[in-house]
């Protein structure tokens, strides 16, 4: 399965780990994705979302 959030679209992206002394190596940012039961066209659903989405889902 992808990591990515079926709301947003957000996925992996690539960036540097930096050290003290400024030694760079790749790395990914995953994003904190949770998988929730949600009712998707009147059926239920398991669907990955990340954390953003589902504060703001829980807000309104």
């Amino acid at each position: 399965m992808s990591k990515t959030c079926e709301l947003c679209g957000k996925h992996p992206q690539s960036g540097n780990t930096v050290s003290h002394a400024h030694n760079v190596s790749k790395r990914i940012f995953y994003p904190n994705l949770r998988t929730i039961k949600a009712v998707v066209n009147g059926t239920s659903k398991r669907i990955k979302i990340c954390m953003k989405c589902l504060k703001a889902s829980a807000k309104s």
